[in-house]
């Protein structure tokens, strides 16, 4: 009865749920998990996902029932995620809405479903035990339904009780072309009107870059990474630290003036200095381009490409 109570604790901060995934790794058979359906101590909510008996029936409990039924890889985002994130007129819904990278449509009953190229590391992370779209992703995601002025509120929201900062959300609309759903136009009309420097070409061409890379299905690097390189601190714009490969974004707005590009010039000379490789990129690059010599380095290095054989460090 071990792998019970190993469940129960597992279900204690999961609103209640267990997946099928998870019972077996605690030991328990396909007949005993058959057994506890059949004899009413789970009650199975959706695919691979069972209510364990006796816990209160949720709003929250069924997001994150959808959510374990699209993935591992799934978030809870767009209306869902909202209602999350407790923003102004954004109401609880019969039909749950998450996100996922994988490349097939996934269907489920009650479920909305949105594919996207695979999540930034600062678009995704958790809210009341379930995975989900930070408030900025949120906003961007919900552009598409909500007027300016609408989303204007929900970002004052979001500010005031320490949910949202405003370079996080002009990150995340950064390089994000319109979709069904999604006007960027509209979150730019809200950064515009809340920062009289706001700049939407600003952070774009190093968030292009970024998404490339990252929807190439190539491991995601730290952004703004700090160096210390002759006794100085040095940012790198994008880095694969412990592989000490640096990405450079040179965008001729940040580079154009004399004094930066000489900067610049000894930052690569510090860097070759202490055996750092560099790549750089400008707006000339294409997407597949920028993915294709990305890739190309870390073969050359001996490492794959795979998200998740590549060891994620820890920004500094």
């Amino acid at each position: 009865m071990s792998g019970d109570r190993e469940l129960g604790r597992i279900a204690a901060g999961q609103h209640g749920l267990v997946t099928f995934g998870q019972a077996r790794e605690v030991g328990l058979s396909r007949h005993q998990i058959h057994d506890r359906v059949e004899s009413g101590r789970w009650r199975r909510t959706r695919i691979g996902v069972f209510v364990v008996s006796g816990a209160p029936a949720t709003w929250e409990q069924g997001a994150l029932a959808a959510v374990m039924a699209a993935g591992c890889e799934a978030v809870a985002s767009h209306m869902s995620a909202a209602v999350l994130w407790g923003l102004p007129n954004c109401l609880h819904e019969n039909v749950y809405e998450v996100s996922t990278p994988r490349p097939r449509r996934v269907r489920h009953r009650g479920m909305r479903v949105h594919r996207t190229v695979r999540f930034l590391d600062m678009e995704h992370t958790m809210r009341k035990g379930i995975a989900v779209t930070t408030v900025a992703r949120t906003l961007v995601d919900m552009s598409g339904s909500m007027s300016v002025e609408q989303l204007g509120i929900a970002t004052d929201y979001a500010r005031r009780e320490n949910l949202l900062r405003l370079p996080d959300l002009r990150k995340c609309v950064a390089a994000l072309p319109p979709a069904p759903g999604r006007r960027p136009k509209r979150i730019e009309a809200v950064l515009g009107a809340r920062r009289n420097d706001y700049d939407k070409s600003e952070s774009g061409l190093e968030m292009r870059i970024l998404r490339a890379i990252v929807g190439a299905g190539l491991p995601e690097p730290v952004q703004q990474h700090w160096v210390t390189l002759d006794g100085q601190r040095r940012r790198i714009d994008l880095a694969y630290p412990e592989l000490k490969v640096a990405i450079e974004v040179d965008g001729w707005r940040d580079h154009g003036p004399r004094s930066a590009f000489d900067a610049d010039r000894a930052l690569d000379n510090k860097l070759e200095i202490a055996d750092w490789d560099r790549l750089h990129f400008t707006s000339a690059f294409t997407d597949r381009q920028i993915a294709d010599t990305v890739a190309a380095k870390l073969a050359a290095l001996g490492r794959s490409s795979r998200p998740d054989q590549l060891e994620r460090p820890n920004a500094a």
